[in-house]
């Protein structure tokens, strides 16, 4: 999500055009206390991924690699976070719906409207969005039935028609790998779909 905001007409009578990233990490490291582990997510190992391509060639597996759409609305926040909405997004929401906004929106001393809000889910750029979805991900696949493994948390296993079937993850990609093609195409359509983690 991006906010625009207009800026002031150049020498020329051009306007300007300003956007900045909704959610950015610098300010959310800035708290006393502030742990780097708080926000990293694990990720695969390059020598996970390398093994389990050799896997999957000397197999001969059919492989599907996903990206998991919107990923991190997918995850429920576990912390009390506020967002500061200013000026023209602010004004765009209370036109949306003027008797839900309105009520909550405040003026800074140079006029520029304000609403906080809290954010119940996680929003790309908060740095323990990909945490979240990681934890939400292995919790979906764990109750899947699949074994992550040890030596990476970011490869998990399970035994499906008398076969493996590997995934491996990098934030919201996947590298899913089984010998039947069926069970690939079923791995990336109804199962990820019954869990809502694709659209």
């Amino acid at each position: 999500m991006i906010k625009v905001t207009e800026k002031r007409a150049d020498e020329e009578g051009h306007r300007k055009i300003k956007s900045r990233m909704v959610a950015d990490g610098s300010k959310q490291r800035s708290y006393e206390g502030y742990e780097k582990s708080d926000g990293s997510s694990p990720t695969a190992r390059t020598d996970s991924i390398i093994m389990t391509g050799v896997v999957d060639a000397h197999e001969r597996r059919h492989i599907a690699i996903i990206d998991v759409e919107n990923a991190f609305l997918q995850s429920e926040n576990d912390q009390r976070i506020r967002m500061a909405i200013p000026g023209k997004t602010t004004e765009l929401l209370v036109r949306l719906n003027p008797a839900l906004y309105r009520p909550y929106i405040w003026y800074t001393k140079k006029g520029v409207p304000m609403l906080y809000v809290l954010i119940e889910k996680a929003l790309y750029g908060m740095l323990r969005a990909a945490l979240l979805f990681y934890r939400k991900l292995r919790a979906d696949l764990e109750d899947m039935g699949f074994e992550v493994n040890p030596y990476d948390p970011c490869v998990a296993n399970k035994v499906i028609k008398g076969n493996q079937c590997t995934i491996c993850w990098h934030v919201d990609d996947l590298k899913i790998s089984h010998v039947d093609s069926k069970v690939v195409l079923c791995s990336t359509t109804q199962q990820w779909s019954t869990l809502h983690l694709i659209t």
